[in-house]
């Protein structure tokens, strides 16, 4: 049995919480002004970003549950549905997997999209897809599958290359999960100033608000405090029985992929980067990493 539903030539995840006609709703879905858009494809820090701009957004205060994030705070599309995001009050925000070719603009609404080192991507995507699936995946045929982009959410190499091709749009903010570790305050403070000197203002003139957000939005702190649950992927399963708490965040760190990857693996990600990634900005980056 394929483990992926392909919609629009895309292979998404195949699981009970993926329906077809949210993600298909979602995708011709049309933003609003002033929409704030996190993007991102899968465990290149897009729970951070997102905890980020809601604690940017809220002065420190807003930190919900997770699942309350993904269902009604800042929505994830391709789970929630189209309905969820119109329900949105206030300053809407919500988060999606897409390729930036895949879905409907407006210039009016500010999308931040986050990427990472391939390596620590994969293997991060790779122990995520094992804890949720609940099976011991083949790491062969995953590495495969993400070479080739045979995997959920298709090339990584095509997606982040997807939004480099816009990065000097106006609405577009692209992250380096490396740099925003590297040095959080500077990175919580550029992401302010793209959603609004307002936000800006606050947190370059108030060194203890930048403090708590910095502290907030830390690994281990949002290790400690966020707890996901999802249905079980198996419908025979009562309700009570059905919530599967899984181990979001495991380490956070940068550089892990090379513990569990091989020399050989690395090398086919160089090389499928220089392929891919020819004339950008991440391929310096990624190539001496």
């Amino acid at each position: 049995m394929s483990r992926f539903q392909v919609i629009k030539g895309m292979p998404f995840p195949k699981v009970i919480w993926f329906k077809k006609e949210n993600i298909e709703g979602t995708l011709e879905y049309m933003p609003k002004d002033d929409d704030i858009i996190i993007a991102s494809y899968p465990k290149t820090g897009t729970t951070w970003l997102q905890y980020i701009v809601l604690q940017i957004t809220s002065k420190g205060e807003s930190f919900p549950s997770f699942n309350d994030v993904l269902d009604r705070v800042a929505p994830f599309m391709e789970m929630a549905g189209p309905e969820a995001i119109d329900n949105l009050t206030g300053l809407r925000m919500y988060k999606h997997h897409y390729r930036y070719d895949m879905v409907k603009k407006n210039p009016k609404a500010k999308v931040l999209y986050i990427y990472r080192n391939p390596a620590d991507t994969f293997v991060s995507f790779f122990h995520f897809l094992q804890n949720i699936r609940e099976e011991k995946l083949n790491l062969e045929e995953l590495f495969a599958g993400f070479i080739t982009g045979n995997i959920e959410y298709g090339s990584y190499f095509e997606h982040v290359l997807s939004y480099l091709n816009h990065k000097d749009d106006d609405n577009l903010l692209l992250i380096s999960y490396e740099k925003l570790h590297a040095n959080p305050k500077e990175g919580i403070l550029r992401i302010a100033k793209f959603l609004g000197v307002e936000y800006y203002q606050d947190l370059s003139t108030d060194e203890l608000l930048l403090n708590k957000i910095v502290k907030n939005t830390s690994f281990d702190h949002m290790k400690k405090n966020l707890k996901l649950e999802l249905p079980h992927n198996n419908p025979e399963k009562s309700s009570e029985e059905s919530l599967n708490t899984v181990n979001f965040f495991r380490k956070g760190v940068v550089g892990d992929g090379k513990n569990l990857l091989s020399t050989e693996h690395v090398k086919r990600i160089r090389e499928k980067v220089a392929e891919v990634m020819k004339g950008t900005e991440v391929l310096k980056d990624w190539i001496k990493e």
